[in-house]
């Protein structure tokens, strides 16, 4: 198994987590964001972050393919329960 793997797999188990833990905080008004997986998400991209960085440094400066296809899926899942967890309800 890769190193960078790992770092991949937990940014990609946090962007899961998201869809199963809540903690919504008012914003005013009756409305209120989800503060926990807003803060989830951010550390799921730190990871997504360094793994990146690992793989073009265990590779030469390129990622494999492989990891480019999930890591550029794994950035969108991101942007989406980004989304989702600051629009305000």
């Amino acid at each position: 198994m890769p190193p960078f793997l790992l770092q991949l797999l937990i940014a990609l188990a946090l962007v899961g987590l998201t869809f199963a833990v809540s903690y919504p905080l008012e914003v005013g008004g009756g409305r209120s964001v989800d503060m926990l997986d807003a803060f989830l998400l951010v550390f799921a991209l730190v990871n997504l972050r360094l793994s990146w960085g690992a793989a073009n440094l265990a590779n030469g400066g390129r990622a494999p393919a492989w990891f480019v296809l999930v890591g550029l899926l794994t950035a969108a899942l991101i942007t989406y329960a980004m989304m989702g967890a600051l629009t305000p309800r």
